[in-house]
């Protein structure tokens, strides 16, 4: 049975108004806006009487130039859903998104140099839920199956797939059978305004142009309309997004704005380089400040599996070769080599040079054979480097189609003329210009593609890392932005050892820039080691590989949920540290017998180990029990109970908002309550122990 009051409701949020024709037994709606005139007959009930009423009905509107429609529907659901299928033109909308996901993997083809394009899933964490399973089923679930609001945060450092997983995401709706017409938009850093409520508008004006854009709200709150936002980190101008300490003041009107749409069954999806400002105290509090309208998910992308990516017969010819993996576990350097067939492999391993310069060189020549482009590799990298040194001045990383053109032809004319002469038929130098604007190297940006950046955070990081390498004077002298410095370095982690020195060595020059927490990740990124002493650091779900810990004293810091592989530790060097939810493989101490329980400085907390013995027999090693709670765990139970008892917290928040406690006493009293089996530790996160709320409740009260 109709109920004809929603019935109305439904209508009018589409616009139409109620027709003098309607009865209680038929339904007129009609549409005056723009060119378009319409109207739609409901029956409410089914007799021969009716029929001819609608028929009657139809005819006369259409005699008036009405586009007539009459709509047998059994209850207001298919209504709503009809009208939705109307306005959004859900089947053409459906196909445009498929085209615009077959362009991606289009691209990525080639630049894999013609192996198909393929979605291999790294390892990840989740948080704030239980759910299991693979990423992109998951999130799907979520967007499909979830009546309440969601935002669903996806973290990874620049390179490792954030822009490849939005995308998937994109495809698994798509190819689902729900009725939903997603948006997805790939925000780009440029020189433009950054104000993230326009930049939505904008986005929603060009997916639907004829559509209202409060109707287009109104369907993303009603979860028929996923947003799918790529790259959300490209907006965060003056974030330095490495810092431990979180920033949330200066995006915090960005967040209201995904606040507000966050009501009844929106969904959201944000992906973002990884950053302290999604697991820290400010961000709860501004999620509190929300209630309970929406929940939160956040999913941080994990280095690759080689093994996984490649196999076993090729991971063992890495090793065969004494190859330094942990360099390589970079997905695009992975997709390369998983492209290669099996003698290009070998031969691709085994010749010695190294593999970045290699994966250049082979993309550069494909580009001569695809466009026709006579540029040799050598002058195509020179081009491009010219390009990417002006984007660095800009602080940007991509630009208007036509600005993009200038910048080729401006900072390469001369190479340009003399690559122009090397045709039989000369080209003019805006031919020229055109091939190299469709490079593969490049990929358009923007909701309508009408910016061009590079193909991915790696190949522009490559980029910046050479030049800054090639600067003949100080890095002072420059005005390059920690972003995109950040980038080089992380692009930088598959380069060879003497490249990622040498660029150590720059960036030291100006490491008044940075804080020491970004510092802490350059010098392991890049030299595998800590260069010097640091203090009150906070280390989240970091993976240390190879990297020797004995040189340098790091004091009043804490690790959460860290991996450490193949690693060296003197433990007189770590001074008050704490670590929580860590593991470890394959480590050792200095001197090799060391463990870390003999060193009371050290908290171990859930930490676990695997083919090593750094740890005592038992993963935790607890101080005795007391019978009562001291004033400091009290403080915490009463931190954790402020902010909604049965949500889970980040460690790190915690850890930072207790006030004069030394970080390895706030994490004694947190290993404390955890013996007492008053809050569970997992991971990053600690939450109360159901089962003792009632105690708890005593506690703080």
């Amino acid at each position: 049975m109709i109920n004809v009051n929603n019935l109305i409701k439904i209508y009018k949020s589409y616009g139409f108004e109620v027709e003098e024709h309607s009865t209680s037994e038929i339904a007129v709606f009609s549409y005056k806006q723009g060119r378009y005139f319409g109207v739609d007959i409901v029956p409410l009930i089914s007799n021969e009487q009716i029929l001819k009423e609608i028929n009657r009905l139809k005819t006369e509107y259409s005699d008036s130039g009405f586009a007539t429609t009459i709509r047998y529907i059994k209850d207001e659901e298919e209504a709503e859903i009809e009208l939705f299928r109307s306005f959004f033109s859900f089947d053409s909308t459906i196909a445009r998104l498929n085209r615009k996901y077959q362009e991606f993997v289009k691209k990525q083809t080639n630049n894999l140099l013609g192996s198909r394009y393929k979605y291999i899933t790294s390892p990840f964490e989740i948080y704030n839920t239980e759910r299991e399973g693979r990423l992109i089923e998951l999130v799907t679930d979520v967007i499909i199956k979830e009546d309440k609001a969601h935002l669903i945060i996806i973290e990874a450092a620049a390179g490792y797939g954030k822009t490849s997983t939005a995308y998937e995401i994109l495809d698994s709706l798509i190819q689902s059978d729900s009725i939903l017409s997603p948006i997805l938009t790939e925000l780009a850093r440029n020189r433009g305004a950054n104000i993230f409520r326009y930049i939505l508008l904008d986005v929603i004006d060009k997916e639907f142009p004829t559509l209202n854009s409060e109707l287009v709200i109104k369907e993303i709150q009603k979860g028929r309309v996923p947003l799918i936002i790529d790259g959300f980190d490209e907006l965060l101008d003056k974030v330095n997004l490495e810092a431990d300490i979180s920033s949330i003041e200066e995006i915090e009107p960005m967040l209201n704005t995904i606040g507000e749409l966050l009501i009844d069954k929106a969904k959201i999806v944000l992906t973002t380089r990884k950053t302290a400002i999604f697991n820290d105290y400010e961000f709860e509090q501004w999620i509190n400040k929300w209630g309970n309208k929406f929940e939160i998910i956040r999913i941080a992308i994990k280095e690759p599996s080689i093994k996984d990516w490649l196999g076993q017969e090729r991971f063992q010819i890495l090793e065969n070769h004494n190859m330094a993996l942990h360099h390589l576990a970079n997905p695009v350097m992975l997709a390369y080599l998983k492209s290669l067939n099996f003698e290009d492999y070998n031969s691709v391993i085994s010749n010695g040079q190294n593999l970045v310069d290699q994966y250049f060189q082979r993309m550069l020549e494909r580009e001569k054979d695809r466009q026709n482009l006579l540029a040799t590799p050598e002058t195509q990298l020179i081009i491009f480097k010219n390009v990417v040194r002006l984007l660095l001045e800009l602080d940007s990383t991509s630009e208007k189609k036509e600005f993009f053109k200038e910048i080729i032809k401006d900072q390469n004319i001369k190479l340009l003329e003399s690559t122009r002469l090397l045709y039989p038929e000369k080209p003019t130098i805006d031919n020229l210009v055109d091939i190299l604007a469709n490079h593969a190297l490049l990929d358009r940006k923007g909701s309508d593609g009408n910016k061009i950046g590079f193909i991915n955070d790696f190949v522009l990081g490559v980029f910046i890392g050479e030049i800054i390498n090639d600067i003949d004077s100080s890095l002072t002298h420059t005005s390059y932005s920690a972003y995109m410095i950040e980038l080089a370095v992380t692009a930088y982690k598959v380069q060879s050892e003497e490249k990622r020195l040498l660029l150590w060595q720059r960036i030291n020059q100006v490491y008044t820039r940075f804080s020491d927490y970004s510092l802490f990740i350059f010098d392991v990124v890049l030299l595998n080691q800590t260069k010097s002493n640091y203090t009150g650091l906070t280390i989240k779900e970091i993976s240390f590989i190879a990297t020797d810990f004995s040189h340098n004293v790091i004091k009043e810091s804490v690790f959460i949920n860290c991996t450490f592989k193949n690693c060296y530790f003197d433990l007189t060097k770590l001074q008050g540290i704490s670590f929580i939810s860590c593991q470890f493989h394959r480590c050792k101490c200095i001197p090799q017998e060391d463990q870390f329980n003999n060193h009371p400085e050290i908290v171990v907390i859930q930490c676990s180990q695997y083919d090593c013995l750094i740890l005592k027999d038992e993963d935790n090693y607890l101080q005795e029990s007391q019978t009562l709670i001291d004033e400091l765990e009290r403080d915490i139970l009463d931190l954790l109970w402020e902010f909604q008892m049965h949500r889970k917290h980040y460690i790190s928040a915690i850890i930072r908002k207790v006030h004069n406690a030394s970080y390895r006493r706030v994490s004694i009293a947190l290993q404390s309550l955890e013996s007492r089996g008053l809050i569970k530790i997992k991971g990053s996160e600690v939450q109360f122990q159901m089962n003792k709320i009632d105690d708890i409740r005593k506690l703080v009260q």
